[in-house]
């Protein structure tokens, strides 16, 4: 499980913002929230954002224990991603315990403060999270307000499909949509998640990068999904896909456990600077799953 969510897991004008009072669902999840006023849905990822200040709140769900999920909330395990964390405290919220984080991360050469509000229990989570520039921490109580407005209702319809920003084809196949995560679909064998057993993840990028080096930006973004396993490339190709030119990657790898697996791994790149990613992971029957991965990936189109 570690494995499949954390593939999707790894993020200017001051204005003072006030609560709309209306609640809103968050698009591919089982949850609604209050957002700040002059925040808009966004369309690359669950949650709001403002384009003016560069402030955003994102809403994730995680089919994971609680305790599993703060427990990596410490300041060793943040940090070897690059995150400072700067204070972690359990709070009450809707009558059981949660936890609120904050924490910074250097992108794109500014501070980013986010506030992390993690609730949930053995074996469903929601990550509620406010991301701002240091510069703009007036917005911080604002945020924080919206965030704690968070409700998860299990009654109410995900619509996995419906949030993502793009669709593919997999019919004739055993893989299922399983999950919605930050832009994200995971498609699982049977939609059930299980972390032994083979996955597709598409997922489009969050913000605009400058990429000066697709070739190396591509075999960067294949080692960072990784996770720092063992990772060698088989195949490197272009492709091009719905009119998108991007690279085909093939390569082996070793779990933490030395168990092989292989990887098929496609990134298509926009004008704007952003991308997609398709990332198919599986330990078993390799030329049949990489032959689906490969066949679902063709059929991806933007919507």
């Amino acid at each position: 499980m570690k494995n499949t969510l954390l593939t999707i897991l790894l993020l200017l004008t001051q204005i003072a913002f006030g609560q709309s009072n209306n609640r809103v669902k968050v698009p591919g999840t089982k949850c609604t929230i209050i957002p700040p006023e002059d925040f808009v849905a966004s369309t690359t990822f669950g949650g709001f954002q403002n384009n003016s200040s560069g402030a955003s709140i994102m809403i994730q769900e995680l089919p994971a224990p609680y305790q599993t999920i703060i427990n990596g909330f410490t300041e060793d395990a943040l940090k070897t991603n690059a995150i400072t964390l700067i204070s972690k405290q359990t709070i009450d919220f809707h009558n059981r315990p949660a936890i609120l984080v904050y924490v910074s991360k250097q992108q794109y050469g500014i501070n980013f403060i986010k506030q992390i509000l993690i609730f949930g229990d053995s074996s469903h989570v929601v990550m509620a999270s406010a991301a701002y520039p240091e510069e703009f921490k007036s917005l911080e109580s604002r945020l924080n307000e919206s965030l704690l407005s968070t409700e998860y209702d299990s009654l109410l319809e995900e619509n996995i499909l419906d949030a993502a920003t793009f669709m593919v084809d997999v019919s004739n196949t055993d893989l299922k949509a399983a999950k919605y995560l930050t832009g994200s679909i995971l498609y699982t064998v049977g939609g059930k998640i299980n972390p032994v057993k083979p996955s597709l993840v598409i997922a489009n990028s969050i913000s605009v990068v400058a990429i000066q080096n697709r070739e190396e930006f591509a075999k960067t973004r294949l080692m960072q999904l990784s996770e720092n396993k063992k990772t060698e490339i088989k195949q490197f190709e272009k492709i091009s896909i719905d009119n998108l030119d991007g690279y085909e990657i093939i390569a082996d790898r070793k779990t933490d456990q030395n168990t092989p697996e292989q990887v098929y791994f496609v990134i298509l790149f926009t004008e704007k600077g952003g991308y997609y990613l398709i990332l198919g992971e599986t330990r078993e029957k390799f030329d049949t799953y990489i032959q689906t991965f490969r066949k679902v990936a063709k059929t991806f189109k933007r919507k």
